[in-house]
């Protein structure tokens, strides 16, 4: 079976991107199609994979001003050529579920969500400002239609979480079938000793609510690390206080130590699923996370980490305080984790990817059967 994996753009390091990596290891012969590709800015890894950008990488340079080309994604993807294989896997937070296959190939995607940039007003309220969203409404209104469009047209969905598939059900009336994404834990270890600061991994954008947890430690006067990028960093930065650190990407190794030696990992925005509570808890920490989304699913409150809500500074540090005051087993945490390891995703992945495609072959044969039936001569032409 020869399968292609369809990527939105290779430029950030995420859980996203890991998830395309992990799905281009159960398929290690797969080609990974992408619309901008900047190796000096994501995972090393896909170096070692079969990586084919589209027309617009000739017209980025800059892994940090890709986002200037959102008009372009649509049209760049329709434009791939996927025919010879068997079966296309879009993993898609934005565009990659517009791709056009053949005839005859099974076209599956896996969906963090529909996409935040058309579908979540905060965006038009925190990105663009107040006299330019005029100016793009009738741009995001003609790209929300034809991404209703283009979304009917894939034969089967998996969904990152139940709240992801919520979303899907929501915005584009489709059923998916949630697949929850894979922890590396082999990644990960618990550390020696536990440092003084808690920790954030994640891109700085509106969603993520990064703002709410910067104001609370601010406010505590208790150490932060921020590990990530994004537009709204210097919003960011201008709020912070002496305690807060923006560390901007790092490196794997960097990363490791960071988990392994925090405190906690908080998770201040509501996630569509969420990789860094798990991540946390397979470093042997626990998560402070919105008593929404994703974390819903993976955390056991008082056990794995703490929920707060509502989504506010001062909710955020009393549940600071009380995770300060529980004992958290790490061996426990790590087992917990484990529940979401890498072979769990990839057994899940080959079972739905081959029912799929089962189903595309039936569906097309009884296609194929009627289009015989309709041009079959009837019994009183034959007669005749």
């Amino acid at each position: 079976m020869k399968v292609a994996i369809v990527h939105d753009y290779l430029v950030n390091k995420g859980g996203a991107e890991r998830v395309t990596l992990a799905l281009h290891e159960i398929y290690p012969d797969a080609p990974i199609y992408t619309s901008l590709y900047h190796p000096e800015s994501t995972y090393e890894a896909f170096r070692d994979a079969d990586v084919r950008t589209s027309s617009l990488q000739r017209f980025s340079k800059d892994a940090t001003q890709f986002r200037r080309l959102l008009p372009l994604f649509p049209h760049a993807f329709k434009q791939m050529d996927l025919s010879g294989f068997d079966v296309v896997i879009s993993s898609s937070a934005g565009f990659a579920h517009r791709v056009r296959v053949p005839e005859g190939t099974c076209h599956v995607v896996y969906s963090y969500s529909p996409p935040r940039f058309l579908w979540d007003d905060r965006y038009d309220r925190k990105v663009a400002p107040a006299w330019a969203r005029p100016l793009v409404a009738p741009t995001m209104a003609w790209l929300r239609r034809s991404d209703k469009r283009a979304a009917r047209k894939p034969h089967f969905y998996m969904a990152v979480s139940g709240v992801a598939a919520a979303r899907l059900r929501s915005v584009y009336g489709l059923a998916a079938t949630v697949v929850h994404p894979p922890v590396a834990t082999h990644r990960f270890h618990i550390g020696p000793t536990t440092s003084d600061f808690y920790l954030i991994v994640a891109r700085l954008l509106p969603h993520r609510s990064v703002d709410l947890a910067v104001q609370a430690f601010t406010k505590m006067g208790r150490r932060l690390v921020v590990v990530g990028e994004g537009p709204m960093r210097a919003e960011l930065e201008a709020m912070a206080g002496p305690t807060i650190e923006f560390r901007g990407v790092v490196d794997e190794e960097t990363l490791t130590n960071l988990y392994g030696r925090c405190r906690g990992v908080v998770v201040p925005g509501e996630e569509d699923f969420g990789l860094t509570p798990l991540e946390a808890n397979a470093s042997g920490r626990p998560a402070i996370a919105l008593r929404a989304g994703g974390a819903l699913e993976t955390m056991v409150d008082g056990v794995t980490g703490v929920l707060f809500a509502p989504g506010t500074p001062g909710a955020l540090i009393g549940a600071v305080e009380q995770a300060d005051r529980t004992s958290f087993n790490p061996d426990a945490l790590r087992v917990h984790a484990e529940g979401w390891s890498e072979g769990v995703f990839a057994n899940r992945v080959r079972s739905f990817v081959a029912r799929s495609v089962e189903s595309c072959i039936t569906c097309a044969r009884a296609k194929r059967d009627r289009k015989v039936m309709e041009k079959a001569p009837s019994v009183r032409e034959v007669e005749a």
